[in-house]
């Protein structure tokens, strides 16, 4: 009996000395993206604004090593599919839940799968007023992290909007902003 308390102890202290050495490494939960790329409208949406450019960006925060709260915006740049001269914007407020396939990564890839809700507003050029519609959203983060302070990014996204048929055509207006950019972790 003896023996086995003795090789608990020693146990014990072994992870007790592995841990000082794992918390001297520093968790970074907080990061900023900034973000760049296209917004890209499908179904029937696309029958009335072409993709675009958008610029982004997102916070985030690590609730622990799978879990992480987001928030993100994308400001999207159409132009009509009829003429090519009214502009279409669109903005994307969206708060999102991720799940982070790999944990945190110091160096290396990391992916992290996401669900969210918020809102699309659509800016048509000329309209007397702009359409803020609910939207769902499911998307991936996809980094490479080249230390634990930066990263890059791969964001793709999708938004569906319920919007409403009278005002904007279509009853789920579904755009994609897919983006890239840096983030930087504190």
């Amino acid at each position: 009996m003896r023996r086995w308390i003795q090789a608990a102890a020693l146990g014990v202290g072994l992870a007790a000395w592995g841990n000082p050495v794992q918390a001297q490494l520093p968790q970074k939960r907080l990061f900023l993206e900034g973000l760049g790329g296209a917004v890209v409208p499908t179904f029937d949406i696309d029958d009335v604004a072409k993709t675009g450019s958008a610029v982004g960006a997102a916070v985030g925060y690590r609730v622990n090593d799978r879990w992480v709260v987001l928030g993100e915006f994308d400001y999207g740049m159409h132009k009509d599919k009829a003429t090519s001269s009214t502009d279409i914007n669109t903005l994307h407020y969206i708060a999102k839940v991720g799940y982070s396939l790999t944990g945190p990564k110091e160096r290396g890839w990391e992916a992290l799968v996401n669900l969210g809700a918020g809102a699309v507003t659509f800016d048509v050029q000329g309209a007397p007023e702009n359409f803020t519609y609910f939207a769902i959203n499911a998307g991936a983060k996809i980094a490479y992290n080249f230390n634990p302070s930066f990263a890059f990014v791969l964001s793709p996204q999708g938004d569906i909007a319920l919007s409403d048929e009278s005002e904007l055509t279509t009853t789920n207006a579904w755009v994609w902003p897919v983006t890239a950019g840096l983030r930087v972790s504190f």
